[in-house]
């Protein structure tokens, strides 16, 4: 089935188009992923170590975490973009600075903290005589001590001040020790009480977050409920763990299961089929890209459901970007749109 059958050509156009109208709020962790590429051709036997080492002959640099979901937020067109985050007084702060600029992202509303560093994923890349890359085990810099608490009142003042003129909330609780403290949750919650939509996309506390729409992936969802899927668990376990979520919290929930597509639970639970997508592909910054795109559909008044179709069709872009977390333009949406087929031969449906 083509995603043509289940999503209209004019509805794309309205997407992309009011996406530019749309006043975006992000709040999250932000942080740097920085790709060092590898010649394993050139490695040599240490003299020193019985280690032959990494010849880093290319290093770039790209957002991260929360960084990579603001830009695929900026990437479908959406003009009046604020983004809430800490950096700390370090060189890969001044690059996550720069990083955002180039994207049209404004920092004024990024806090630096002086201790600590500023986070960042570094990823070796190898590759030999073939030229393909292949990654390494990461190099991961998080903070292991919480942000000051003269850095969470400031966030607490930025994000009362920046809410009330936004229309969408999204949250990237990605780290620890990041920007999302106890007290930012509560403000968070209070401004979801208030009416304003919030989407909330949480690596370890999604259940904290209760009254805002909740983004997890089908692990996120489990384990807020203290489960974990089985190994070859089906929709309808996956639909069962989304309905528990929803009742617990008493949220509307979008749950993410890979290419099985995603399941939402508002007032009633419906599988929103994947799109189709061929190998080879790297799922690295898919969920970021997702919920970039659900969030926007859903600031611009479209269904909890094509919504999230619109989040599987960015998505299914961004996967076949290797070695990078990529994002979705809105022609890259256009051009593909008559090609791409969903894995359903039913469309939505009722589970």
């Amino acid at each position: 089935m083509k995603i043509s059958d289940i999503l209209e050509y004019t509805e794309l156009r309205s997407f992309l188009g009011r996406a530019k109208t749309v006043k975006t709020l992000l709040i999250g962790d932000i942080c740097a992923d920085i790709y060092w590429s590898c010649d394993m051709t050139k490695s040599r036997l240490s003299r020193e170590t019985p280690h032959f080492p990494l010849p880093v002959v290319r290093e770039r640099m790209s957002l991260g975490a929360g960084g990579n979901a603001a830009e695929c937020i900026k990437s479908l067109g959406v003009n009046d973009l604020s983004v809430i985050g800490v950096v700390r007084n370090d060189w890969r702060g001044e690059c996550l600075r720069r990083l955002l600029a180039e994207r049209g992202i404004p920092d004024d509303s990024v806090i630096t903290e002086r201790t600590g560093f500023t986070n960042a994923y570094i990823k070796p890349m190898k590759f030999g005589f073939s030229g393909e890359e292949v990654e390494s085990a990461r190099l991961d810099f998080e903070n292991e001590l919480p942000i000051s608490p003269e850095t969470e009142e400031k966030v607490i003042v930025k994000l009362r001040e920046k809410a009330a003129d936004a229309d969408i909330l999204v949250v990237c609780d990605q780290f620890k020790n990041g920007i999302i403290t106890d007290r930012v949750i509560d403000e968070i919650i209070s401004i979801a009480a208030s009416g304003k939509p919030v989407v909330v996309d949480s690596r370890t506390r999604i259940d904290k977050f209760g009254g805002c729409v909740l983004k997890p992936n089908e692990v996120e969802c489990a384990a807020a409920l203290g489960k974990t899927p089985g190994r070859n668990a089906d929709i309808s376990e996956y639909a069962s763990l989304a309905r528990e979520l929803s009742d617990k919290m008493g949220s509307s929930v979008c749950v993410t299961v890979g290419d099985k597509g995603s399941i939402t639970v508002n007032s009633s639970a419906k599988l929103i089929p994947a799109v189709a997508a061929k190998p080879p592909f790297d799922v690295v910054g898919a969920g970021d890209c997702f919920l970039s795109a659900f969030s926007t559909a859903l600031a611009v008044g479209f269904t909890f459901e094509k919504a999230a179709l619109f989040g599987n069709m960015a998505s299914s872009i961004v996967v076949k970007k290797i070695g990078t977390t990529g994002s979705a333009s809105p022609e890259e949406l256009e051009t593909t749109y008559t090609e791409l087929e969903v894995n359903s031969e039913k469309g939505i449906m009722n589970i």
